[in-house]
C-alpha cells in the first residue's frame, strides 16, 4: 500500500480520467427530451438531485410514496407515485434507495411505466460527493488511517473515499459476519450485549446463534414502534434478556423521530413524525452490571450515544462495533471520540456491502 496521499492522488486521478467523463455524459442523455424524475425524497435523492444540478442536469421533481410538498434542501416538488403517468407520463426515473430498490420497482411497472425508462443511482455511478465536498474531510481521513490496526482496515477506509467521488464498488466481507466479525471479535460465554439499533431482533438472533446461547444478558434498545414489537414477538422465551423501547443518546430526553422507515428509522429533529424517549448508556447502566459489547446502528446517532457510554469505555472497555457510514465523518470523529475516552482502544474497519453502506468499526 502506498502512503495517504498517494493513494488519494490516485483517487483523484480516476476523478479526472475520460472514462469516468464518459459516464456523466451517458446520465446526461437521460434528459434529452424527457422529464427527469428522481424516486425518493431522503438523503440519497437530494444527493443525486445535487450532484445532476451541479452538472447542469436538470430534473423534474421528486417521487416519494411518504412525502409531499416541497424537498427543503433542492427546492423541487415532491409527487406521488400515481402523479408521474398524470404530469409526467414520458419521464424516465431514477430510483434513489438502496434497500427498496426492488420494491419501487414492482410499483412503477404496476403503474404502467416501462422498464426501460427506470434507472438506479448505483448503475448509472452516480456518486455521493463531488471532489469539492471530499477535501474538507481529507485530514480526519488522514487521522483514521494512520489510527487503524491492519492493511485491511486501511484499504476500506480508502476504498470508502473512492466510493465516494466515483461509485467504484467497496470490497465485502459476507454480511453475516457484521457486528461479530470472527477475525476480530472473540466472545465468550460472560458476554452482556447492548444491541442499539435492535431492529427486529435480527442481530439478537445472530449473537445468539454465536453464542450457542450462552451469554450472561441481552440488553436491546429500539425507540421504533413496530420495529420494537417485530422485536418483542421474535425473541419470546429467550433467557436473560431486557428489550428497553428507546432511542440512544448523550442524555436523557424526547426527540422527533421519523418512524415506520423499518431499518432507517432514525432520530430526526427537523422533519420527524413522532416523539421517542432517548437516554444514555451512564445513565442505564448506573445501577447495572456493565455492558461487556456494545454494538451501535443508530442512523447517524452513534457519535451522540458514545458521547452518553464515556464512563462505561473509560472504567470498563467494553468491546466495540459501531456503524461508521451515516456520516463521512464518522470514519475519523468515532474512533477519535473513542480514543479520548480511552487510548489503549484498537481500531479495525470492516465493510459489508459493495456500497457505502455498512462498514462498521471495532475497538477492543
Amino acid at each position: 500500500m502506498q502512503s495517504f496521499e498517494d493513494e488519494i492522488s490516485s483517487i483523484r486521478e480516476i476523478c479526472n480520467s475520460k472514462h469516468f467523463k464518459e459516464r456523466l455524459e451517458k446520465v446526461k442523455i437521460l434528459s434529452l427530451g424527457r422529464p427527469l424524475i428522481l424516486y425518493g425524497a431522503g438523503t440519497i435523492g437530494y444527493s443525486v438531485a445535487r450532484f445532476l444540478k451541479i452538472n447542469h442536469i436538470e430534473v423534474s421533481c421528486f417521487c416519494d410514496r411518504n412525502k409531499n410538498g416541497v424537498n427543503k434542501e433542492g427546492g423541487l416538488p415532491i409527487i406521488s407515485p400515481y402523479q408521474i403517468s398524470i404530469q409526467y407520463p414520458d419521464a424516465n426515473i431514477i430510483v434513489c434507495s438502496v434497500n427498496y430498490k426492488d420494491e419501487i420497482t414492482n410499483d412503477l411497472i404496476e403503474l404502467g411505466i416501462n422498464l426501460d425508462r427506470i434507472f438506479y443511482r448505483d448503475e448509472l455511478y452516480i456518486h455521493e460527493m463531488m471532489w469539492e465536498d471530499l477535501l474538507p474531510h481529507l485530514d480526519g481521513y488522514k487521522r483514521a488511517f494512520h489510527l487503524l490496526e491492519d492493511v485491511k482496515s486501511r484499504q476500506i477506509l480508502l476504498e470508502r473515499i473512492r466510493c465516494y467521488v466515483t461509485s467504484i464498488p467497496i470490497t465485502a466481507s459476507p454480511s453475516e459476519s457484521q457486528y461479530f466479525d470472527s477475525e476480530i471479535i472473540k466472545l465468550n460465554t460472560k458476554e452482556i450485549l447492548v444491541d442499539a439499533g435492535m431492529y427486529i431482533g435480527d442481530t439478537a438472533e445472530a449473537f445468539f446463534q454465536i453464542t450457542d446461547n450462552q451469554y450472561k444478558h441481552y440488553y436491546g434498545f429500539e425507540p421504533d414502534e413496530n420495529n420494537f414489537l417485530s422485536a418483542n414477538l421474535a425473541l419470546q422465551g429467550k433467557a436473560n434478556l431486557t428489550l428497553v423501547k428507546k432511542g440512544l443518546w448523550s442524555g436523557e430526553t424526547y426527540f422527533l423521530f421519523d418512524s415506520g422507515l423499518t431499518s432507517s428509522s432514525k432520530l430526526d429533529a427537523d422533519s420527524g413524525n413522532d416523539f421517542v424517549e432517548v437516554t444514555s448508556l451512564d445513565e442505564f447502566f448506573r445501577d447495572k452490571e456493565a455492558p461487556t459489547f456494545i454494538k451501535m446502528d443508530i442512523e447517524g446517532a452513534e457519535l451522540e450515544a458514545l458521547k452518553g457510554a464515556e464512563y462505561l469505555i473509560h472504567n470498563f472497555k467494553p468491546k466495540l462495533a459501531i456503524c461508521a457510514y451515516h456520516k463521512p465523518e464518522d470514519l475519523y470523529t468515532l474512533p477519535e471520540l473513542i480514543k479520548s475516552f480511552r487510548d489503549d482502544y484498537v481500531f479495525y474497519l470492516r465493510h459489508y456491502t459493495d456500497t457505502l453502506y455498512e462498514t462498521v468499526l471495532y475497538a477492543f
